[in-house]
């Protein structure tokens, strides 16, 4: 009869406990990429800016044209996990944090299920490939005229990068640059594979 009284609560606390571990485990990445504080107020539903993340917001479709030539749709893609950045060559940020794109589509390629996606708003492809060869992992998209990127996705400021989940839910909007080959990263993308 003791060990019974003494067995539940202790049992009860531990589950309580693999329960919270299992939670902030899951956290982790975000909280490091965000910040608690910014985690913390995006989880209580404050959107705006810097940065998104939630459940509800499906992606725009669209269809660019790309680098390596044809066009691109957003839904053709559906069932993969989106990793969209969008920048421009005469962004400093954007160009320092690129290698760290490419580094992330090598690494990601194997997966199977996750694509990294460029959109640059520069005016032409000789521009863009002053920064993003043509032999590149990374699926690069050219929007001329930021109907896509400032019209559809709202973005102002560069770089800014979006993960698409492979139901088309945005679920996570980084404002700024990052190293996107980064555990920490990683780790935040494996998150909707």
């Amino acid at each position: 009869m003791i060990v019974a009284a003494i067995a539940f609560p202790v049992i009860f606390i531990f589950t309580g406990a693999v329960v919270d571990a299992r939670a902030r485990a899951r956290e982790a990445p975000f909280r490091a990429v965000l910040g608690n504080a910014r985690f913390e107020s995006l989880m209580e539903g404050e959107g705006g800016v810097p940065h998104y993340l939630g459940a509800s917001l499906l992606a725009p479709d669209f269809t660019l044209p790309a680098q390596n030539g044809g066009q691109w749709t957003l839904s053709d893609h559906r069932g993969k996990v989106i990793v969209m950045n969008f920048w421009t060559v005469t962004c400093r940020p954007c160009i320092q944090e690129m290698p760290t794109i490419e580094l992330l589509a090598e690494i990601v390629e194997p997966w199977g299920d996750v694509e990294v996606v460029a959109v640059s708003t520069d005016r032409s492809w000789a521009e863009v490939e002053t920064i993003i060869p043509r032999t590149t992992r990374i699926t690069s998209l050219l929007d001329d005229d930021r109907g896509v990127v400032n019209g559809m996705f709202g973005t102002k400021l560069f770089p800014e990068t979006w993960i698409i989940d492979a139901d088309g839910v945005v679920r996570f909007r980084y404002d700024g640059a990052l190293d996107w080959s980064d555990p920490v990263a990683l780790d935040l993308i494996r998150a909707y594979r």
